[in-house]
């Protein structure tokens, strides 16, 4: 039984999405998975190139559609039990000299398997490479074990997760979340991480080009366009940690979250104590950049022991930086709590 699809939504022109698809395709002949592209670019030569008979890609024209939608496309066409996201600017190798991974076997405490990953740059070439599994026992241990692993990078995003699990989590993202920004893979992955372990494929290499993040100034100015695409404001940087510790804390709390109570209320208290805690500290030492009102309410939360006091204190702030994201995100939360999943 096939047991991974690589999923791929594609918005780039035949030239420059080329590779990666050709790449994706050789792995999943010789590995024995498929490959679904969504293509909202409408490039016609693309579409000619691709749409050909082969039983290892199913490759899906979504013209018109937002990115949003054509993600979501690419893997609600999947069946397999495992999924693995890809960038159509990345690149995806098999070492021949070591047997595919098993993940029929996976046990059932891990929540997928991450590659060797490659960050790379046009420019520069290999950067660095990561290979690390996440082991820990505990959601809130594999969460620091993974913050201490990224290293400043989201790479672990083009990992292979568990089909269910991981459509539950965008589905309810996709349907309730109230930017749906780009800035929220983080919190995403961290979610996930928090669902499970992640082995290590030594036989898969995973390149991730991150050219269009090479430079302090790229950076600042797709994280930028991150926030301002999804309706927010230029400043809302300075809200980030606010906007993470929310979206992680509703992903926890969704129905379909597969940590049991204990573990979820002990993400929870994480994520209130320390995670949140540290944007307090910051709103009160940096009185330069957050308004009168903030501050007053970090002196608040500060004080404020309860989980829940804390979050609902949290809706509060994220009113300041968009006066409708403090009912929305509470509507959000609501909809976890009783999200049903979609698979």
């Amino acid at each position: 039984m096939m047991q991974l699809s690589i999923c791929m939504p594609s918005n780039r022109p035949f030239a420059t999405s080329r590779r990666a698809i050709e790449t994706a395709l050789a792995y999943c002949e010789t590995r024995n998975a498929i490959l679904i592209v969504s293509d909202n670019s409408g490039d016609v030569e693309k579409r000619e190139y691709w749409q050909r008979p082969s039983p290892k890609i199913k490759y899906l024209v979504s013209d018109g559609t937002d990115a949003m939608t054509n993600f979501m496309t690419a893997f609600l066409a999947s069946e397999t039990p495992f999924i693995l996201p890809m960038g159509d600017d990345d690149e995806i190798k098999f070492n021949p000299k070591i047997p595919a991974f098993d993940f029929a076997n996976l046990p059932s405490d891990h929540i997928g398997v991450r590659p060797i990953t490659e960050i790379w740059t046009e420019e520069k070439g290999t950067i660095r490479v990561k290979n690390f599994a996440i082991t820990s026992d505990h959601p809130v241990e594999r969460i620091i074990e993974y913050s201490q692993a990224a290293s400043g990078d989201n790479s672990a995003f083009y990992s292979v997760f568990r089909r269910s699990a991981y459509l539950d989590l965008m589905d309810l993202f996709n349907r309730h979340h109230p930017t749906k920004g780009a800035y929220c893979d983080w919190s995403q992955v961290t979610a996930l991480i928090s669902y499970g372990k992640m082995a290590l494929d030594q036989g898969t290499l995973y390149r991730y080009n991150i050219s269009g993040w090479q430079s302090n100034l790229l950076i600042e100015k797709n994280i930028l366009k991150a926030f301002t695409d999804a309706g927010l404001s230029e400043d809302a940087q300075k809200y980030e940690a606010l906007l993470r510790y929310l979206d992680i804390f509703v992903f926890i709390s969704s129905r379909k979250s597969p940590p049991t109570q204990g573990e979820m209320d002990d993400v929870k208290a994480f994520l209130s104590g320390p995670v949140l805690g540290g944007f307090f500290s910051t709103v009160s030492n940096r009185s330069n950049i957050y308004s009168e009102t903030m501050r007053y309410l970090a002196e608040i939360a500060e004080k404020e022991q309860d989980t829940m006091g804390r979050f609902r204190i949290a809706l509060l702030m994220i009113g300041q930086l968009r006066e409708d994201l403090k009912d929305r995100y509470l509507e959000y939360y609501k909809a976890a709590l009783q999200y049903e999943g979609i698979v």
